[in-house]
């Protein structure tokens, strides 16, 4: 897997000036937007700038705590203003499966074991979905969008619809059928022993959780 380069403090002072002026689409590739910003190309990073309007600014938090784990973008900056990140070059799963691509079961589970991790340190990865998981040019899945993770003390609570999310995409990605009789008689229960490019968007959500736990970090040799 190759290794992200950091970004220098010249490139910082540079889209600093840029987003103070309101100009960064001026000179930079739009890749997506969502509820609290816009996510912009420069050279291998992926510029998030926030909506002034908007409160939610805080999916840097959740990614600094998966900064590493390999199967999301590496925060590389991050202030009130704006955050960058490694750009995954690749195509979301919505794009893949309207070109006919199928997951493979390795793959899958790649996807199915990064969750259960999650799970199991007490994040709820919400909203995950085809749009916001790229299969990258060297073939490895990333989730691009943690703006709508959460920290629970009730995990629990959302084991079914974490399941759910996940046969969903199983579904979408040609694996096996929706709601089959073999699922519908057994439950998975998480434990801790296992086209276009497109970009993270991040919205906001209310649930019952503590939204930071400065204290928790994924460590993967």
């Amino acid at each position: 897997m190759e290794r992200s380069r950091l970004i220098d403090q010249n490139s910082v002072d540079y889209l600093s000036s840029l987003v103070v002026k309101g100009n960064v689409d001026q000179h930079h590739t739009l890749l997506g937007e969502g509820l609290s910003g816009q996510v912009f190309s420069f050279e291998d990073f992926a510029v998030k700038v926030y909506k002034e309007d908007f409160s939610e600014k805080d999916d840097h938090l959740m990614l600094t705590n998966l900064n590493a784990h390999p199967m999301f973008p590496k925060l590389h900056f991050q202030n009130d203003k704006f955050m960058v990140v490694d750009q995954v070059k690749g195509y979301t799963l919505a794009q893949l499966r309207d070109e006919g691509y199928k997951l493979n079961d390795s793959q899958f589970r790649q996807l199915e074991k990064t969750i259960e991790e999650c799970y199991a340190s007490g994040i709820i990865p919400h909203d995950i979905h085809l749009n916001n998981i790229m299969l990258d040019e060297h073939g490895n899945l990333k989730i691009i969008d943690v703006g709508r993770f959460f920290y629970s003390d009730h995990k629990e609570d959302y084991q079914d619809k974490i399941r759910e999310d996940l046969d969903k995409i199983k579904y979408h990605c040609g694996l096996f059928s929706l709601f089959s009789s073999s699922r519908r008689k057994r439950r998975r229960h998480y434990t801790s022993s296992h086209p276009r490019r497109r970009h993270y968007t991040s919205s906001s959500h209310k649930h019952h959780h503590r939204r930071h736990r400065s204290s928790f970090s994924f460590s993967f040799s």
